[in-house]
């Protein structure tokens, strides 16, 4: 019996990191989608142009013109989109075997399998296809965006998460690493604030509207327009692809709040880094004092490389995965405490 309960453990682990590999991918993959403005690559969904891959055929390709005349394929385009869909699709599978192995551990008598997070896990996953399904069909709407971007970071987040739990690495190790659980904590919800504005900022196509450092170019102060910035248009049935409906000053608005948001972020986690170094007398924490302070480094200079370089696709697409690692090492960090806390 002890044997069949390993059986399920082992393989709800495999399946996590497995898992942990793929969204990664996957949050790759949607940030290179949107970034090379193909979110409308396919117009329908879960098919493209009514095919379940770009159509390739001279058929299909009529066919598709014909379903759509107003949007002609671009198979340049299409194809970002069809990629991203199956990629998505496999974590969905491995989400049911999750959830299905958590399962049949807890029925044969496992005590501390994560069952409800793993369900939870599943829950979350279809919100989030249904949030890329909204994303096309509601024709790139801004909301839409940028919670489809938040419950992507929060699908790997919750599948970390869960390989965490799994594994024994971050247990209790009886260090005193007082005071600093409410900082921590407070540092992942800035940067969960940062990561929305960054979302916010890329579904409204404001990423390029400030090309000078530190906040803008000469005179944005005049221009500052928060209430149309940050307004909840109605969707109307129109294409938002390029933000037609946001003019110029509201646009740069969005991109200035998320740069100081990114300065109110550095500020708040390079302090948890100080009182870390400070006050983590083990290795551990000491590790995690570098490894917060080394992902920030990157990430601040991939910020200002997308301002200098105008945005370049690599550079933007690694700005959006790199705040993703930041994310992940800050819960990380959050887990360890909670468990130092819990033994005390």
């Amino acid at each position: 019996m002890a044997n069949s309960y390993s059986f399920a453990r082992l393989w709800l682990t495999r399946l996590a990191v497995i898992s942990v590999l793929v969204t990664a991918t996957v949050v790759a993959l949607g940030a290179w989608t949107r970034l090379k403005d193909a979110g409308l690559g396919c117009p329908d969904w879960p098919t493209c142009y009514g095919s379940i891959t770009v159509p390739l055929s001279d058929e299909a390709i009529a066919r598709a013109q014909e379903l759509y005349p107003d949007q002609p394929l671009v198979a340049e385009k299409a194809w970002p989109e069809m990629i991203h869909r199956h990629f998505a699709k496999g974590i969905g599978l491995l989400c049911i075997f999750m959830a299905g192995f958590a399962l049949l551990a807890v029925r044969r008598g496992e005590k501390d399998i994560p069952v409800k997070h793993a369900v939870f896990l599943l829950a979350l996953v279809c919100l989030q296809g249904a949030f890329g399904a909204w994303t096309v069909t509601m024709k790139l709407f801004p909301p839409v965006v940028t919670g489809h971007l938040l419950f992507g970071f929060a699908t790997f987040t919750t599948i970390f998460l869960l390989v965490i739990r799994l594994s024994p690495f971050l247990r209790a190790s009886g260090a005193a690493v007082k005071g600093l659980l409410p900082l921590t904590v407070l540092a992942t919800i800035v940067l969960v604030l940062q990561i929305a504005l960054g979302g916010w900022t890329a579904s409204n196509y404001a990423a390029t509207q400030c090309t000078a450092l530190p906040v803008c170019q000469e005179g944005w102060l005049q221009h500052l327009d928060f209430v149309n910035a940050f307004a909840f248009h109605p969707y109307t049935g129109q294409s938002f692809e390029f933000a037609p409906h946001l003019e110029w000053p509201a646009r740069m608005t969005i991109h200035v709040s998320h740069r100081i948001g990114a300065w109110i972020t550095t500020a708040v986690i390079g302090l948890l880094i100080v009182l870390l170094m400070m006050r983590g007398k083990t290795l551990r924490y000491r590790r995690f004092a570098g490894a917060l302070a080394l992902v920030l480094l990157v990430q601040v200079a991939l910020g200002v490389s997308n301002v200098v370089l105008h945005l370049p696709l690599a550079v933007a697409v690694a700005h959006n995965f790199v705040a993703l690692v930041l994310l992940q090492v800050l819960v990380a960090l959050n887990f360890s405490l909670v468990q130092e806390h819990k033994s005390s």
